[in-house]
């Protein structure tokens, strides 16, 4: 019962939901909330994918086939092939002799069978009986005074060779081919003294593969054009291994060149690696400026040409030092009369002939050709092994 006079108490059920006074704070609320929820799900998500953060970064996968180490890519060749050139009248390119690489133009034998090595000579008499005497010039392009001396001193039976380093050298091996000198290319290999000889970052080692060393060979090719062959620039270890130097002769053969063993180092193994790889080859018998004095070299020669009368042939080496120079072009002017030919290195360059028989290559190696007999025995006036 209710006492008269009062109003019943009425109590709000829940489905009434809150007076109008409280429902717009409770929608600003609302609406600001979802406000705030999207603008961090926004800034995650473009932190993500738009790499905002230090720690991020922009990254978006794709389902891509593996590809091969960078060094084993075929790479498109950098230069193009050379043009045909030939100053005062002697070869010096022919676009049918190089083929393109990603270092430069490399020697190779033409399609008609001609090779640097026949194309790039200096003609000579091959029916000339007189004692043959070859002289091998080396480190030209090492002092540019020098090199200038040999090109304007030297006559051009003499056989020029120059060093892959100078940016400029194909200037002046067209120079040496202008003057009618043969020219052989120095590639740089280990000596037994490395590192306190040290033959530059390109130099063919005995600690790297055949492949790297192939392609450091390249490089060295690539530098000029015009030569019949290559030499040593010190390599003395390098020249002493079996497993290293058999590859080199094979490249060699392969591309039409000769090799020249300079004659520095006794234990050299270049002769059995021709035979094996069926490489023309010459070897330096006597090192005409051991002592680089004038009475020195003019000794050395009147040697050289004591071997040429026993043997039909020798070979000098010298370096590109201003008296050899001078001393060697004093003696060239007289040397014919003398009854001795002045020739290239390619009239003395030869094929050894292929192992016979199963025995050891180092035991083979006494064994050669005439033409190649007085260059198996090393002079006693060679430079130092370690060279």
């Amino acid at each position: 019962m209710v006492a008269k006079g009062t109003s019943e108490r009425v109590e709000a059920t829940p489905d009434e939901g809150p007076s109008p006074s409280l429902r717009r704070p409770l929608l600003t609320f609302g609406v600001g909330v979802v406000v705030l929820v999207g603008l961090v799900a926004s800034a995650v998500i473009g932190s993500e994918f738009l790499g905002a953060g230090r720690e991020h970064s922009a990254s978006i996968t794709l389902p891509l086939k593996p590809t091969a180490p960078a060094e084993t890519q075929h790479r498109e060749p950098q230069f193009s092939l050379v043009e045909p050139r030939s100053p005062g009248g002697q070869l010096a390119a022919d676009p049918a002799l190089a083929e393109d690489s990603p270092f430069g133009p490399l020697p190779i034998v033409a399609t008609d069978g001609r090779s640097p090595m026949t194309a790039y000579a200096r003609p000579f008499d091959a029916t000339d009986k007189r004692p043959r005497i070859a002289v091998v010039v080396g480190g030209l392009n090492v002092s540019v005074s020098n090199t200038k001396l040999a090109l304007a001193r030297l006559p051009g039976p003499v056989t020029l060779a120059f060093a892959p380093l100078a940016s400029d050298a194909q200037a002046s091996v067209d120079a040496a081919r202008e003057a009618g000198h043969e020219v052989l290319l120095e590639v740089p290999m280990e000596p037994f003294d490395f590192p306190e000889s040290d033959p530059g970052a390109h130099a063919l080692m005995v600690a790297a593969s055949s492949d790297e060393n192939i392609r450091r060979l390249n490089w060295s090719l690539s530098r000029f054009t015009g030569y019949v062959g290559i030499t040593n620039l010190l390599g003395g270890r390098f020249m002493s291994e079996q497993s290293t130097i058999e590859p080199l002769l094979e490249e060699t053969a392969r591309r039409g060149l000769i090799f020249f063993d300079n004659g520095t180092n006794r234990s050299s193994l270049a002769l059995t690696a021709a035979r094996h790889a069926g490489g023309s080859i010459a070897t330096g018998m006597l090192v005409l400026d051991e002592v680089p004095s004038r009475e020195s070299v003019d000794k050395k020669l009147a040697e050289l040409e004591a071997e040429a009368r026993r043997s039909g042939s020798a070979i000098g080496v010298a370096s590109a030092f201003p008296v050899s120079i001078a001393r060697i072009a004093v003696w060239a002017e007289s040397a014919e009369t003398r009854g001795f030919a002045l020739v290239p290195i390619s009239a003395v360059a030869a094929k050894p002939a292929a192992p016979s028989s199963p025995e050891p290559a180092a035991r083979r190696a006494p064994s050669a050709p005439p033409a190649l007999r007085a260059a198996v025995k090393p002079a006693a006036s060679h430079a130092p092994v370690h060279h």
